[in-house]
């Protein structure tokens, strides 16, 4: 079986990453040989198009040896080597975009790396991809720029939520809010969504039973990370008058407002119709999901609020690296026509791995994502067959999920993050991260069925 000219028989990415040692690139005419990969990636900056413009998502490229989160850290775990895929950690496997490489080498060309005079262009950048891409009109003095949206909401729970007070979140939900809140000593409230005809959903009544007087803020994360949920404005206008009725403040986390599926919008807390509402927020985001800049740190937090802005300033201090402006910087300005290419790309890996496990693994549940590039698997009738209640005890794991985790490493090579890890809700889940190669993404799925339906 093949994906255009690619045959996936026997395909083994760790294999072919080693072996390879750098990305195979497609040149003009087809795919390119490994040693032609390699003379290509030393004479040049820039990543070649397929025919017709095309950027080419399909070749794996190589983050193997890099010291790369998502592909470097399980193997320490599991050092028997049955770790073969990287499925876990939320970046890409793409590599970056050419506009990225090409700016930061010809500021390597400079070898000086004193203090930055200004981050005018950085912010200039960030108000226009703002306006044409989401419709926002925000001013200048709006936006505090940040080394990441963890320093600004850790600031942002400082100033809002005193210690012994807490916050609210729907969840499942992004498991980094739980280490942000631990960093600013305050505990978190969940309010465990329904799932309802393939959609998980806000449950209303008890959002706001939760919305007690000690819950001084709420983390609206959108889209909805892990699940997928890109909300309605009608959704985040419920939410933001509730939160504005019972003296809530709202903290959005945006940082995958990018990542959008085909028939869906982005909907930014901060353009809501009501006034009083977008007031009483801020918005903490980044474009380190779409471009895969997590490591550059670099993000920014907006209100239209001065006062609000202002409280979670005092809090915060920014430690901005040159090469990081630098590339954010490139990517704002160049960088749309291969996002919107890798987008569509990703989006097709959805549909794709929704067709394979509604045909392949019966008992594998599956959420349609409206956005991001994570999907979140129903695992729990293959957790029930092979007893991960009773294991994760006798094995002494944290949850059934993580003894999942080991069980389908041991048993496909893939690794996936516990749902457990994302807050009532996600028991019997685990999240897969979509953004590889679409060659990948079918030896994972075999990978997995071999596994789950032979339990």
């Amino acid at each position: 079986m093949s994906i255009g000219n690619k045959s996936l028989t026997g395909f083994d990415r760790r294999t072919f990453m080693k072996n390879a040692g750098v990305a195979a690139l497609a040149g003009a005419g087809g795919v390119a040989t490994i040693s032609q990969s390699a003379s290509a990636q030393e004479s040049s900056i820039s990543i070649p198009r397929l025919a017709g413009g095309k950027y080419d998502f399909d070749t794996p490229y190589n983050r193997v040896g890099s010291d790369c989160a998502r592909w470097d850290s399980p193997p320490l775990r599991y050092p028997e080597g049955t770790f073969k895929y990287g499925m876990g950690v939320a970046s890409m496997d793409f590599e970056c975009a050419p506009c990225i490489t090409e700016a930061l080498q010809d500021r390597v060309k400079h070898h000086n790396w004193g203090y930055l005079s200004s981050t005018e262009g950085l912010r200039n950048g960030i108000l226009r991809w703002n306006g044409e891409h989401h419709g926002l009109d925000l001013s200048p003095d709006a936006v505090t720029i940040s080394d990441g949206v963890y320093p600004g909401m850790i600031a942002a729970m400082r100033a809002f939520v005193p210690r012994g007070n807490k916050l609210l979140l729907s969840t499942p939900a992004y498991s980094g809010f739980y280490s942000m809140a631990r960093a600013a000593n305050v505990e978190i409230v969940d309010s465990e969504m329904e799932y309802k005809n393939g959609r998980y959903e806000i449950n209303w009544e008890d959002l706001e039973a939760k919305m007690t007087p000690d819950v001084r803020a709420m983390i609206v994360c959108n889209p909805q990370n892990p699940t997928g949920n890109v909300w309605t404005e009608e959704e985040l206008l419920r939410v933001g008058r509730l939160c504005l009725e019972h003296n809530i403040i709202v903290l959005s986390d945006e940082i995958h407002a990018d990542v959008i599926r085909s028939g869906y919008k982005f909907t930014p807390f901060g353009r809501l119709p009501d006034e009083a509402v977008v007031n009483n927020s801020l918005t903490f985001t980044a474009i380190s999901k779409t471009f895969n800049l997590a490591g550059m740190k670099n993000a920014y937090y907006y209100s239209k609020s001065p006062i609000m802005l202002g409280r979670v300033n005092k809090h915060h201090r920014a430690e901005l690296s040159t090469l990081g402006v630098v590339a954010n910087e490139a990517a704002y300005n160049e960088g749309w026509d291969w996002f919107q290419q890798a987008n569509s790309y990703m989006d097709e890996n959805h549909t794709y791995i929704e067709n394979y496990v509604k045909q392949n693994m019966p008992t594998v549940g599956y959420v349609r994502n409206e956005g991001t590039y994570m999907t979140f698997l129903d695992f729990t009738k293959t957790m029930e067959t092979i007893g991960a209640k009773e294991q994760h005890r006798a094995h002494d794991k944290a949850s059934p999920e993580h003894y999942f985790q080991d069980w389908l490493v041991h048993n496909s090579g893939v690794y996936l993050n516990p749902g457990s890890d994302y807050g009532s809700g996600g028991a019997g889940h685990m999240r897969m991260n979509i953004a590889s190669s679409r060659l990948v993404i079918r030896d994972v799925l075999e990978a997995m069925a071999g596994a789950v339906n032979k339990a």
